[in-house]
């Protein structure tokens, strides 16, 4: 009888058992569907920021907003199974986020066509403003002295001209027989052909933003400024404009390309004449007192070695012309002090008309032999036009204005043109080529390297100059530091993550899955990202210190000026887009904080992690029996539970050895755990452990408590691991698979049983390590966390035994901290394979040679 009830309890008991171990693999199958959606809905939230830069259509839009509604409500959905009743604020917050969705959806126009008028200030496509107003806008953007302004894009150039039924008479004009009689009557045509009510009300909202400032008008045409054409003075710029008259003057440039000579050039080109490929740039207008032109190689002689510069008084338009005597400058391109100055006698010079326009007026006596630039000017203006070459990387041909202040201003830059059989400069050596754009763009700045969060906040445009942030691993944290950033190079990375996202949001250009450009790219020197060529190289040695000489954007200046966007349209984008839970270890990273569906799909990732720790504490709780216990040559035991293919099928038996282990990180994570000459069993040589008191530690911050025994929850490509050792308690989560766009790893390490500072010091040990290996890490206190997000599956195995050995190396590490040089020597001698810390004291020869290798 007592036989029969306790084979009854031990059956109940075992049911229970797998009932528990079901669930969680539930739980687990659950995640894994998660972490695809989480990229799902990344890829769908590209999309959405796509189609509100784009002009797309109402129906379009409101297509890829529902979508990806729909696969942020499955992450939701997902949170609840794991997480269980915490999820009910995140419903909510999905749920009044979809009814604002669903007002500004219905409020979109569907006019099917985009913003006409885009600002400089946010980054421009020359396939829809040419080349002029996109290469002004990507120096403006990179901190050069460039007046603000915006373009009118061709779209709306042709959208003019094909709803005042001029396309289809320029056509019927140019086809019958093109002559000079049929061109006269298509420009007169155009200038008296009023706008369209909603081009002149985006003319005077854009102008509007730039009063006071007198207004001019430029062609920026597709076909203009280009390496096989330049239309070099070939089509129309309007000065001196005000708001009022801006309407004629964009009229005015737009007839200007069916002049006789500008159709000539396009016929010589082989570009169709009927063909309108224009659109029109607006800027403010510099008050000039000095301008010119600048190509930094001589057009002529480019094996000289020299840049050349010619400069009138007044406005710049008699340079160009060739119209008024210039002064000529020829300056070498590695010595900018070494000038060959050829003074010219001026005589006329172009100056603002108060009526409007501009008039020409006799240069005064006193001023005609006068230099038109101080040494000063020039040599700034030097600097500025090789900086505007390294940018671009090619030679330029640059158009400037000097104000009254002394202040040099770039008012265009195209590729120069140079004489036919000279001899060409060579590019230099890349720094780096490789990885794959995220953000494309172009920018120019400081590299700097950052693997910490403390990294990110003392590393932002600034006095020190404008930065270009190399990081080894994608980071969320840096998502609120990147507008104080020219560009960033990561390491890991893919173009969907929240980083990408976000850098699109803001225009800063990103390479991502850079692998290998943190050890590439040199810290603090100044170099050109290139990130739609996949290509760092260095900037010109001579253009000096780039903080003194271009403009940053500073840290909490925010994105860009974003295109015209009507109210519903600009809803759509701030309920979507922006991502302000930055902080994941921060006060504010809760549910209720949600405000736009990026952070939904932020939270609901992190918040799965979490929930997965809990789910096997549960398991150890309810399902002991069912788990198994990893030993193998250390004294260190994991209880594995398997999910599904973490564990070999011949793996018999309660007790199991590392030759049975199928999951790909955990058999990292335990070949890093048996690293030789480990310190399993003894303290740290020369330590005192009196210190450490045989206590245990909570941690504070986390919302799962702290289990005793070591475990891991392993798939064939995944384990969750909670290990303590000693006084420290450590969480481990990873994907290691083929495919590096699904890879991580992250770690949360945190406790001790010594004194405070001994903690924060090994701490600062721990950073140490994990930056050198490739992690991003943040570090509070005792508290590290550290994260390498989409590695290859060797980098991700890499990172896994780095913190195996890691776990190993910590034990009684506290004791040994004894000074504030001492996380450094221990830093140093763990990389440098001395795990034992043989090397460890202050005065081991050895230890000096690593610290210095370090």
């Amino acid at each position: 009888m007592i036989g029969r009830l306790w084979k009854a309890w031990r059956d109940r008991r075992e049911a229970r058992n797998r009932a528990a171990l079901d669930a969680l693999k539930v739980r687990y199958h659950t995640f894994r569907i998660l972490l695809a959606n989480n990229e799902r809905a990344l890829e769908r939230l590209a999309g959405v920021e796509a189609a509100l830069a784009s002009g797309a259509p109402g129906g379009e839009l409101a297509g890829l907003v529902e979508d990806l509604q729909a696969v942020t409500f499955e992450l939701v959905d997902g949170v609840s199974r794991l997480a269980g009743q915490g999820a009910n604020a995140l419903y909510a917050r999905q749920l009044r986020l979809e009814e604002a969705l669903r007002a500004a959806l219905e409020a979109v126009e569907d006019t099917g066509r985009g913003p006409s008028c885009l600002p400089l200030a946010r980054p421009l496509d020359a396939r829809e403003v040419g080349g002029k107003a996109a290469g002004l806008s990507e120096l403006r953007r990179n901190g050069f002295p460039v007046p603000d302004g915006f373009a009118v894009t061709v779209t709306a150039c042709r959208a003019f001209l094909r709803e005042t039924g001029l396309d289809a008479r320029l056509r019927q004009a140019l086809g019958r027989d093109g002559g000079n009689d049929a061109l006269a009557a298509v420009r007169a045509d155009i200038l008296a052909t009023p706008l369209p009510g909603w081009l002149a009300g985006d003319l005077r909202a854009a102008a509007g933003r730039l009063a006071p400032a007198a207004l001019a008008a430029r062609s920026s045409a597709l076909s203009e400024d280009l390496a096989e054409h330049s239309f070099a003075g070939q089509f129309e710029t309007v000065l001196h404009l005000s708001p009022d008259t801006l309407g004629q003057g964009f009229l005015t440039v737009m007839a200007g390309a069916f002049s006789e000579r500008a159709v000539a050039y396009r016929r010589e080109a082989g570009l169709p004449p009927a063909v309108l490929d224009m659109a029109v740039c607006v800027q403010a207008m510099v008050p000039a007192v000095g301008a010119g032109v600048v190509f930094t190689s001589d057009p002529v002689r480019p094996e000289t070695g020299r840049m050349l510069v010619s400069a009138v008084p007044g406005l710049g338009v008699l340079a160009v012309d060739g119209a008024a005597p210039a002064d000529i400058i020829r300056i070498r391109r590695d010595d900018p002090t070494d000038m060959d100055l050829r003074l010219a006698k001026k005589t006329l010079r172009a100056v603002p008309d108060p009526a409007g326009g501009v008039r020409r007026e006799a240069v005064p006596p006193g001023e005609a032999d006068r230099p038109v630039l101080s040494p000063a000017v020039l040599t700034r203006l030097v600097r500025l036009a090789l900086a505007a070459e390294s940018l671009a990387g090619t030679p330029r041909d640059l158009e400037y204005a000097v104000d009254v202040t002394d202040r040099v201003w770039l008012l265009q830059s195209r590729p120069a043109r140079v004489a036919h059989g000279s001899r060409r400069q060579t590019a230099p050596d890349p720094y780096y080529q490789g990885g794959m754009t995220a953000s494309p763009g172009r920018c120019l700045g400081v590299l700097r390297h950052m693997a910490t969060e403390a990294d990110l906040a003392a590393a932002t445009n600034g006095p020190a100059g404008p930065v270009i942030a190399v990081l080894p691993t994608a980071a969320p944290e840096a998502a609120r530091f990147l507008p104080g950033w020219q560009g960033l190079v990561v390491a890991g990375g893919n173009p969907a993550d929240h980083l990408s996202t976000v850098a699109r949001e803001t225009g800063r250009p990103l390479l991502t899955r850079a692998a290998g450009a943190v050890e590439a790219l040199p810290d603090g020197a100044a170099a050109v990202l290139d990130a739609g060529r996949c290509l760092v190289t260095p900037a010109h040695p001579a253009i000096g210190d780039l903080g003194e000489l271009l403009a940053s954007p500073a840290a909490d200046a925010g994105k860009p000026a974003p295109a015209p966007l009507s109210p519903a349209r600009a809803r759509i984008h701030d309920l979507t887009l922006p991502l302000t839970l930055t902080d994941a270890y921060g006060p504010t990273f809760a549910a209720i904080e949600c405000r736009t569906l990026h952070d939904i799909i932020r939270f609901a990732h992190e918040t799965a992690i979490l929930a997965l720790f809990e789910a096997g504490d549960e398991v150890l709780e309810e399902s002991f029996s069912q788990v198994r216990i990893l030993r193998g040559g250390v004294p260190f035991e994991v209880m594995v539970i398997d999910l599904g293919g973490g564990l070999r099928e011949e793996a018999a038996g309660r007790f199991i050895g590392p030759s049975d282990v199928a999951s790909i990180p955990l058999a990292a994570l335990w070949q890093g755990l048996a690293t030789p000459g480990l310190r399993f069993g003894a303290p740290p040589p020369g330590s005192d452990i009196r210190g450490v008191m045989a206590k245990g530690a909570t941690d504070g911050r986390s919302r799962r408590p702290v289990g005793e025994p070591n475990y891991a929850l392993a798939a064939r490509d995944y384990v969750n691991v909670n290990a303590r050792v000693e006084f420290h308690f450590a969480m481990i989560d990873a994907v290691c698979g083929p495919r590096a766009g699904g890879n991580y790893v992250r770690l949360r390490f945190k406790g001790g049983g010594a004194a405070t500072p001994l903690r924060h010091r090994r701490a600062s040990c721990l950073e140490e390590i994990l930056q050198a290996g490739g992690f991003f890490v943040n570090r509070q206190g005792d508290l590290v966390t550290a994260h390498l997000l989409d590695a290859s599956r060797e980098a991700t195995e890499k990172g896994l035994v780095l913190l195996g050995r890691l776990l190993g190396f910590t034990r009684l590490l506290d004791a040994a901290m004894t000074d504030d040089a001492a996380p450094r020597r221990a830093a140093a001698a763990f990389l440098a394979g001395d795990y034992g810390l043989a090397t460890f004291a202050p005065d081991h020869p050895a230890g000096h040679r690593a610290l210095e290798q370090a």
